[in-house]
């Protein structure tokens, strides 16, 4: 009967920009590690406006080909194949060979069980220089606090999920950030998440990364979220920052210089750190009360 009971039918959505090295080699892999798998599956490659001969090599590997005329970004790239998807599962893997097909493996026996299962990364790879390392640890530290939840890897690009989860998803990114979002939405919505530890290895080729525009995308993507999963939580942590000045200037008050002004300081800043925190009260029950109304029209 092989891995599954029920045997989910799964397409493989592989985005690529410029990757007509790796493409081939990715697909190929991809079909072994789940035709191993006992599992039906369809395997489409999305090329993003590539410059080179990315759609012909993975034509000539047996995918099926979709095509943008031009390039529009990861996350386009991964929906305009979600959305030509024929199956409810789909798995993502990215094409530039950082991500050995052979791991799909480690995922597959997750599912139906999980809406999804995240190919978490591990090793010196994946943490790389001590500055890529503060920064992951900061970036993974914040996607923690607007999850709420242990995020081992919140953009992992090898991934098997509902496509339905996906489709429904509130907030949308087009861009790298596009993992990201999923990760956060999904758990921030209370889905069934899972993170495997897998192996990763050197890209081939160059990254199409570009750290400042992406890292500032990502912060953004993170405030949409907690702001529309969470609002109490964002209006909290903005509070905090006028309440603990309103602290400060309050404790200037009892030295004997500048009293008054210390003391308007304290009152402002403290006003403020209430006004926010009552905003965000405010949003959080208008939430709640159109999550009741949802849920009751949905019946």
């Amino acid at each position: 009967m092989g891995l599954f009971s029920s045997k989910p039918e799964i397409s493989v959505v592989i985005p690529a920009y410029n990757e007509q090295d790796a493409v081939a080699p990715t697909i190929n892999g991809v079909r072994e590690a789940l035709t191993a798998s006992g599992l039906k599956f369809e395997i489409i490659t999305v090329d993003d406006g590539s410059a080179d001969g990315t759609a012909a090599a993975a034509e000539a590997a047996g995918s099926r080909v979709l095509r943008h005329p031009v390039n529009r970004g990861y996350g386009r790239t991964l929906l305009s194949g979600i959305e030509a998807a024929a199956h409810e599962w789909v798995l993502i893997i990215d094409a530039d060979g950082s991500y050995p097909p052979a791991e799909i493996a480690k995922l597959l026996p997750h599912i139906p069980a999980f809406d999804m299962v995240i190919g978490a990364r591990q090793g010196k790879l994946f943490w790389g220089s001590y500055v890529k390392a503060f920064m992951r640890w900061t970036y993974l530290s914040l996607a923690r606090f607007v999850a709420g939840e242990h995020i081992p890897d919140a953009n992992s690009g090898l991934r098997v999920f509902r496509k339905s989860a996906v489709e429904n998803m509130p907030i949308m990114c087009f861009g790298y950030s596009f993992t990201t979002t999923m990760t956060l939405s999904l758990l921030s919505a209370g889905k069934f998440v899972r993170f495997e530890p897998i192996e990763f290895t050197d890209r081939v080729g160059s990254s199409k990364v570009k750290p400042v525009r992406d890292i500032l995308r990502t912060l953004q993507i993170m405030t949409q979220v907690v702001l529309h999963y969470n609002p109490l939580k964002f209006a909290a942590t903005l509070a905090s920052f006028p309440a603990l000045l309103a602290a400060a200037a309050g404790a200037l008050f009892l030295s004997p210089c500048g009293r008054d002004l210390h003391a308007i300081l304290a009152g402002l800043l403290g006003g403020l750190a209430a006004l926010i925190f009552l905003a965000g009260c405010v949003l959080q029950s208008m939430k709640t009360l159109l999550g009741k109304n949802d849920r009751r029209s949905e019946k």
